[in-house]
């Protein structure tokens, strides 16, 4: 994508717009970024590279351009998990140079606390972080927390992820669990049942990765080859990322399906069960509400 001046992520303003205009106008954040990589030339480093809090850098950057382009009426907030395009966000087709001073508008909108300006560089805002866009965040210390739990699962044992991911399958509805982890049985690491209602349920085996970089298609296809006519769908978990290939892999038509689960999704599933994290309560002063009461300047 063309080089432009400002953080890297307002080339993500207009994909962004695009992908949400061809998906009928509302997607989830998982359709706007496949959309963004099948319609635009993303660079496989970018795709691939995870922040150190877990998060794809590409997911990232879109991530930021989605918050200001909420900020900027663009895209309707009201519904987490979905974006949504706006009137005004439908009618929009920035230049780079309009992209650049849409941000910058925004940009020096903001206010810090004590109601000074954000003095903050435009170019430098974001890109060098690994700061997750503020509403991608359900806590407000989400990015230290998902760093430590990087090295912490990147550092147990192979035996220790394979365990925990079968208490995390448990946890969002799997059943009759069975860490198998045996050498000689082709990378299956276990195997369970998922209820889809009173009657129906399918078999299921997983396939658990400690790794730090990207899994390849290579593995996809044969963790494939060893569940085929064993289990009625898989599950690859992994503490690193997928290739391009390997999710297409993964996702190929009239083949046994298997779901991906990566760092980042990884993550994503922990926080939402409590597993390893525990919420504390803490006090915030509300400045607004002492305004009324301030003496005049």
């Amino acid at each position: 994508m063309t080089k432009l001046k400002g953080p890297k992520f307002i080339q993500y303003f207009q994909p962004v717009i695009d992908g949400l205009r061809d998906l009928g106008s509302s997607a989830k954040p998982s359709e706007v970024y496949t959309w963004i990589t099948e319609h635009y030339p993303i660079p496989k480093g970018e795709i691939e590279s995870t922040t150190k809090g877990g998060q794809s850098k590409f997911q990232n950057k879109v991530g930021w351009a989605r918050f200001y382009l909420a900020k900027g009426g663009l895209i309707a907030t009201e519904q987490r998990g979905v974006w949504v395009l706006t009137e005004k966000g439908r009618k929009a087709n920035f230049s780079h140079e309009e992209a650049y001073n849409f941000f910058k508008s925004i940009h020096d909108g903001f206010q810090l606390d004590g109601g000074q300006a954000d003095e903050t560089e435009p170019e430098n805002t974001v890109d060098e972080a690994d700061a997750s866009a503020p509403d991608e965040k359900t806590y407000l210390n989400q990015d230290v927390i998902q760093e430590e739990l990087v090295n912490i699962l990147r550092g147990i044992t192979d035996k220790g992820f394979e365990e925990l991911s079968a208490r995390l399958l448990r946890h969002i509805g799997f059943e009759n669990l069975k860490v198998t982890g045996q050498t000689g049985d082709h990378g299956i690491d276990g195997e369970g049942f998922l209820l889809i209602n009173r009657f129906v349920r399918i078999k299921v085996m997983f396939q658990c990765k400690r790794y730090t970089g990207t899994v390849p298609v290579k593995d996809i296809r044969d963790f494939r080859g060893a569940i085929q006519g064993r289990a009625e769908r898989g599950i690859f978990l992994t503490t690193g990322t997928f290739t391009k290939g390997a999710r297409e892999e993964a996702a190929r038509e009239n083949a046994t399906a298997i779901e991906l689960v990566d760092i980042d999704r990884l993550l994503e599933l922990l926080i939402e069960e409590g597993l390893g994290v525990r919420e504390t309560k803490a006090l915030t002063i509300d400045r607004e509400f002492f305004s009324p009461y301030r003496k005049a300047p």
